[in-house]
């Protein structure tokens, strides 16, 4: 891994050029709006390679990304991306504008004008660019797929892999500080703090005392260090547990296995009601499960988040 840009470490006035010169360099061409003043930039950029593809991984201040079709005429890169928000944020492509939340996966096309927008002042993102040669399809295949991704039963899967991915970095850096007693043993942990409860969620969010408390206690630390390690970023710890529990009901209810009841999903998630679950599951998707289990097993598509 190197670290392609942090632009704390340099003075307030430059920090915003280099952020420009970093998407410059890219190979990618695209114009750059950063969610900040231009001295309160504090972005931080790390990449690294395997064989051919390559994987960015962007922290700090938020930013609108947008390849324009003069852009698409300038230059045309022979791959495509795959890219995981790690909080809300808005891809605009072909018209249609997709609302992400937390571990929200978009497919990029380089070869057709989109916007990637993060929601907020702070962002980040976790980006695997990939040859088509290295992929085996066209790019007729990669836009066919876009407008729906949601509907795939494997988008859960590669989901996990990304997040899994995005956090091998970090993770392998606590297991050798923490086998080795270095002395920056605390100050590692707790950078990983917010991977290790993410990767706890994810394994347990099926038991329905998956509490801030808990939690906190499994990884001994306080619930106000929880918090503070948290953030913001994805909104509260709570909110995204629900988000996590609805995203698996929804795949659950669309793939149909062994003709599963509403209820019943709702249970194997953790809920603690299906009237709750359906009222959480209406405020995201803006369909109640019973509808959304007709329109994917009918053909209709994914969901709509309502605007």
């Amino acid at each position: 891994m190197a670290v392609v840009l942090d632009a704390a470490a340099h003075p307030p006035a430059d920090r915003a050029d280099l952020v420009h010169e970093m998407i410059a360099g890219s190979g990618v061409r695209r114009r750059v709006e950063l969610n900040a003043p231009a001295a309160a930039v504090d972005v931080r950029a790390e990449a690294w390679r395997m064989g051919a593809t390559q994987v960015l991984r962007t922290t700090g201040t938020g930013l609108t990304l947008t390849r324009t079709a003069r852009d698409v005429r300038t230059d045309a890169p022979e791959m495509m991306a795959i890219a995981l928000s790690a909080g809300p944020c808005t891809y605009s492509v072909r018209g249609t504008t997709s609302e992400l939340d937390a571990d929200g996966v978009v497919l990029v096309d380089f070869a057709t004008p989109y916007a990637f927008a993060h929601a907020g002042r702070r962002g980040s993102s976790f980006t695997t660019h990939i040859p088509y040669a290295e992929l085996g399809l066209d790019v007729d295949a990669v836009r066919a797929a876009i407008p729906r991704l949601a509907s795939s039963g494997l988008l859960p899967l590669v989901r996990g892999h990304l997040v899994q991915m995005r956090a091998t970095v970090d993770l392998t850096r606590a297991l050798i500080v923490s086998a080795a007693g270095d002395r920056r043993e605390r100050e590692v942990l707790h950078g990983t703090l917010r991977a290790r409860v993410v990767s706890h969620i994810r394994a347990h969010l099926h038991e329905r005392d998956l509490t801030p408390a808990r939690i906190a206690a499994v990884h001994h630390v306080s619930v106000r260090t929880l918090y503070n390690a948290w953030g913001d970023q994805d909104g509260s710890l709570a909110d995204w547990i629900i988000r996590q529990r609805l995203e698996r009901a929804r795949r659950d209810l669309a793939l149909g296995a062994g003709a599963p009841t509403i209820s019943g999903v709702a249970r194997a998630w953790g809920f603690v009601s299906a009237a709750h679950s359906t009222r959480r599951f209406r405020a995201a998707y803006g369909v109640s499960p019973r509808e959304w289990v007709h329109r994917s097993r009918s053909g209709g598509g994914p969901p709509v988040r309502p605007s």
